[in-house]
This record gives structure tokens, sequence and C-alpha cells, in this order.
């Protein structure tokens, strides 16, 4: 009989939002960006910053490049211009992810079981807020949570950063064996080993129900 090292006396599971419990649907995207009725009012007030800001965090959803960006340093660039505009598309575009449902049921049958869960996603301020109004039986599982935040050096501290994992341990007053990781992006997965968490990189549902079965966390169906 295998005997779990973990357990929901112990252990948290912290969980990545993007692509992991929420996917992205490009096909909505498109329909949000082209229904915008607002799209000279924003290229007007665009100034290099917020145009290299944008491109970048465009290239990074696309995963043309690997640079994580958070929505709020757009949104923050944005308001230097007052580009209203701009930070209405952003926050539309970025709060319009569909559930995975099948990431939703595991969590669920891992709550039956009396784990407990906090966030600690890239996601920023704006969109963490909307999104919260938008999936409200998701965004309620969450007993913590832990999101980019300004550090006293005036820089964005945000995953892979490990200031992020460490901050988060200190607001909770949790040591890092006591976190599983969940994650897709396997340099977010290192950063997190790197001061001490358990982490599991996440490919799909399935996948990760089979490590979690490998942990003797849950069992075989």
């Amino acid at each position: 009989m295998n005997i779990s090292p973990f357990s929901p006396n112990t252990h948290i599971f912290l969980w990545d939002l993007h692509e992991v419990i929420l996917e992205k649907n490009m096909k909505n995207w498109f329909i949000i960006f082209i229904k915008f009725n607002r799209k000279w009012e924003l290229i007007r007030n665009l100034n290099k910053q917020s145009i290299i800001i944008f491109l970048t965090f465009a290239l990074e959803r696309l995963k043309i490049i690997k640079k994580q960006m958070v929505s709020e340093e757009l949104i923050q660039a944005a308001q230097t211009t007052r580009n209203n505009a701009l930070i209405e598309l952003i926050t539309h575009i970025c709060s319009a992810y569909t559930p995975i449902q099948e990431t939703v049921l595991l969590i669920e049958e891992l709550s039956a079981l009396g784990y407990r869960h906090h966030l600690g996603s890239n996601i920023g301020q704006t969109v963490y807020d909307n999104c919260k109004i938008k999936f409200p039986t998701i965004f309620n599982i969450f007993e913590g949570h832990s999101i980019p935040f300004n550090s006293s050096k005036k820089m964005i501290v945000k995953k892979t950063h490990p200031d992020f994992f460490t901050t988060h341990l200190q607001k909770y007053n949790l040591k890092p064996e006591q976190i599983i990781f969940i994650d897709d992006k396997l340099i977010n997965i290192q950063a997190a080993r790197s001061v001490g968490l358990h982490a599991i990189q996440f490919k799909k549902a399935a996948q990760l129900r089979g490590e979690l079965v490998k942990c003797a966390i849950l069992k075989h169906k």
C-alpha cells in the first residue's frame, strides 16, 4: 500500500491560472478586437512604451517569445497617456478565457479530500479583479493568492522571480515543503523548486491526475 508523503492537513496546492485552469480562445480574442469600436482612439493615444509592451505582450500570448508579461504592465503604460481605450481592450481580451473543465473537476476532487488551494499567477490586478467577477465559482476556490507586485526597488516581481514564491510563503506563514505548485511553464517549475516547493509541470488534466496518482495523493479511477 502506497502511503503519500502529502496530506490535506499539511499541504496546499498553489495553482497557475493561464493554460492550467483557464485557456485562451484565439477566436474570441479576434472577435473582441474586430468589434471594439474605440480603435482609432486607442491608436491616437499610443506612445512608444505602450507599443513595445503591447507587441511583447501579444507575442508572448501567441507563444512566439518566452518573456512572461503582465497585463498590468501594459495598463500602467496606457495610464500615463490616459489611453482608456487601450485599458478597456486589454481588460476584455485578458479576461476572455474559457475554464478547462477537466482541471476544475480535478480541483474539486482534491477539495473533497480536504486539500486547500491558493492561486499563484502572473495575472495583473485589473484583470484579476475582472476575472473574479466573471468566474466566481473558480476564484472562490482559492483561499489565498499571489499575483505580480511592485517591490521596494520599483520593479514588478512576477514568476519566474524566486521572490514571487518566497513572498507568498511569508504572506501565508507557510514552509516551502507545504506547497504543491502546478504550472504549465517548465521555467516556473524550476524557479519554484529552487526555493524548495514541490512542483509539477502541467501539460493536460489527465497527465496531472496521473502525476498525483504517482504521488499517492489521488487513487486510480
